[in-house]
């Protein structure tokens, strides 16, 4: 049977050495690789470790005791003194500062700012009143600094080029506006039979078909100038937005007589199902979408097929569609309809090679009047682009 002294001495716990904390915290800040700064709650220094010393370029007696910001640049002073208002409200803080090395040098860095709480020393004074971790930066904010210039020069380089395509096109469009004009005037004239009868002169047979070539090939290349000028004008956001509410189905008629000529010239029957549909939009962008997805519609369809136009409400959003029976897109194109990549153009049903750019203008036009657009298209099943508006009814 044991005694009670036996059993306390089995429960006592054994007795643990003192542990100086003091000791043992400086001894891990002098040995961190990590920059260390202890200041009071003057922002005096009263303890630095080597690390630090070798990062600001100072001996250890050069910066204990004297003040933390004779070491601050003077465009982050006002942080610090921030920071430090801020001590009792938020004991951890991280912000960045740039510091000033011993040779003159600006540093740049994060401090990792910690208040410390405790008793005053034995001899009274009063207890560090921060501990900040150091960590330099310049390197990284150097590299920022230089990627945002990249950027900056990038962006600017775009800026320059859009202005001089947008000046180029401008100054293409009167000339070929002048030879379209004469290719007018020369059909006409050979169409027109001569009142006084005379016979054709030589050689003036076929003037009219010729004219007719031009006329078409002038008729493209306008086409592709205006398509360039407007996609310069989005990219220096020089196309402005005035949304409204307008009549989908009116504004189809006037674009519908512009484009069926074409179509009749190749047989293809556009069926309009598109009525009273009030959308919110800008004039001028609803008339360049709905012209260029129709004009794509016929361009890429075969001889004798239907283009049908349709649109739908649900939830606050008309989503207009534009389906062709044409031979589809090769799945591999399909990630590039959106980017500007002549490589991947296709030739319409009649050869002719279009620029790539419609379907980009359509989809910044669209994406500007709130919208989005889509495009579902299967080899041998045809396309549809549909594109989604905000509604202008009250429903």
């Amino acid at each position: 049977m044991m005694t009670g002294g036996v059993m306390l001495a089995l429960l006592s716990k054994p007795t643990r050495p003192v542990v100086d904390w003091d000791r043992l915290s400086r001894r891990i800040m002098d040995q961190s690789a990590q920059a260390c700064w202890v200041v009071d709650r003057e922002l005096v220094t009263v303890g630095v470790n080597p690390a630090l010393c070798a990062l600001l370029g100072y001996r250890a007696g050069e910066l204990v005791g004297s003040h933390l910001l004779a070491y601050v640049a003077e465009d982050s002073r006002s942080v610090l003194e921030r920071q430090a208002a801020i001590r009792d409200l938020t004991p951890h803080r991280s912000y960045d500062v740039t510091l000033i090395r011993s040779d003159g040098t600006r540093l740049r860095a994060i401090f990792n700012d910690s208040r410390l709480d405790g008793d005053p020393d034995p001899d009274g004074r009063p207890a560090p009143g921060f501990c900040i971790f150091v960590t330099d930066i310049t390197r990284r904010s150097e590299e920022e600094m230089q990627r945002a210039l990249r950027v900056d020069q990038l962006a600017d380089a775009v800026a320059r080029m859009n202005r001089c395509l947008g000046q180029i096109c401008q100054e293409l469009k009167d000339p070929l506006s002048a030879i379209l004009g004469a290719t007018q005037m020369i059909s006409s004239d050979v169409a027109s039979p001569d009142p006084a009868g005379a016979s054709p002169a030589p050689g003036t047979a076929h003037l009219g078909a010729y004219a007719a070539l031009c006329s078409d090939a002038g008729r493209q290349m306008m086409r592709t100038i205006e398509n360039l000028s407007l996609w310069s004008r989005l990219q220096l956001n020089q196309v402005p937005m005035d949304l409204r509410v307008y009549e989908l189905g009116g504004l189809l008629q006037d674009v519908l007589e512009e484009l069926e000529p074409r179509a009749r010239s190749r047989d293809i029957l556009i069926v309009n199902r598109i009525v009273a549909t009030p959308v919110l939009g800008d004039l001028s962008a609803l008339n360049t979408v709905l012209k260029h997805l129709i004009e794509n519609a016929v361009r890429f369809s075969p001889s004798g097929s239907i283009v049908m136009l349709s649109a739908a409400l649900a939830d606050g959003r008309v989503t207009v569609r534009v389906q062709d029976n044409g031979l589809g897109i090769p799945e591999e194109r399909q990630p590039h309809l959106f980017r500007i990549d002549p490589h991947h153009a296709a030739p319409g049903a009649d050869g002719e090679v279009g620029s790539g750019l419609g379907l980009l203008i359509c989809k910044a036009l669209v994406e500007r009047m709130g919208g989005g657009i889509r495009v579902l298209s299967k080899p041998g099943g045809g396309t549809a682009v549909t594109v989604a508006l905000t509604s202008g009814g009250n429903g």
